[in-house]
């Protein structure tokens, strides 16, 4: 695993040529710093680290139209340090609705499952993984609700990593698009990195700081 100062030095990269950079959506990158698990953002197409500290990730359901209240992003992948660590994948309680300018509570339920494992919005759950070389999992993601199908709109929900005797990761947030524009998603997304998670200062994970708002294709190693 790289040192403190190696990782601090890469994030602080990764910030401050972000203004200048395009955009990548990328899966979760999953790793430990002093103890405590930490999620950033990787190309899973590349194997190339986006950035060491993002906590906002944009997915869309509908992409295979046989399943249009589904999909399987964000997926993760986990450092090979966390090879034989089992580890979970909690989904928050709860659901939201993007109106325009915030979020209201849904009526709809986010299905969280992988494998034989599943939970929901409803009551929120975890789902556990155990670590190997290589991990890439991308867990099922499904919009439903009692009554018919779930309307269009940009849902968000929140999620935690945690591990026996680790420090458990800073909420981190999924921002899910069904049916509405790329200018809805984005400027959706753009309220919770604002309002949800403050900008990093020098990678000090405290509290809910932790977010590279805008993120870069860059050839960091995998830690």
């Amino acid at each position: 695993m790289k040192s403190l100062f190696s990782v601090i030095s890469l994030s602080m990269l990764a910030y401050t040529s972000s203004a200048m950079a395009e955009e990548v959506h990328g899966d979760i990158w999953l790793y430990v710093n002093s103890n405590q698990l930490v999620t950033g953002s990787y190309d899973h197409t590349t194997g190339d680290i986006i950035s060491l500290n993002t906590r906002v990730f944009e997915a869309e359901f509908g992409i295979d139209p046989s399943f249009p209240f589904s999909g399987d992003e964000p997926g993760f992948g986990a450092a090979n340090s966390l090879t034989g660590i089992t580890f979970t994948m909690n989904l928050v309680p709860g659901l939201s609705v993007w109106n325009g300018s915030g979020y209201d509570a849904s009526v709809n339920i986010l299905n969280f499952g992988y494998g034989s494992q599943s939970t929901s919005s409803t009551t929120g759950g975890s789902l556990s993984f155990l670590g190997a070389a290589n991990t890439h999992v991308h867990p099922e993601y499904t919009l439903s609700n009692s009554i018919g199908d779930p309307a269009n709109g940009v849902y968000l929900a929140a999620f935690t990593y945690q591990s026996v005797g680790m420090i458990s990761s800073d909420v981190f947030y999924a921002v899910f698009n069904l049916g509405m524009s790329e200018e809805d998603h984005a400027a959706a997304t753009e309220w919770v990195e604002v309002n949800l998670v403050p900008t990093p200062a020098a990678f000090a994970l405290l509290g809910l700081a932790g977010l590279i708002s805008r993120r870069r294709r860059s050839t960091h190693p995998r830690l």
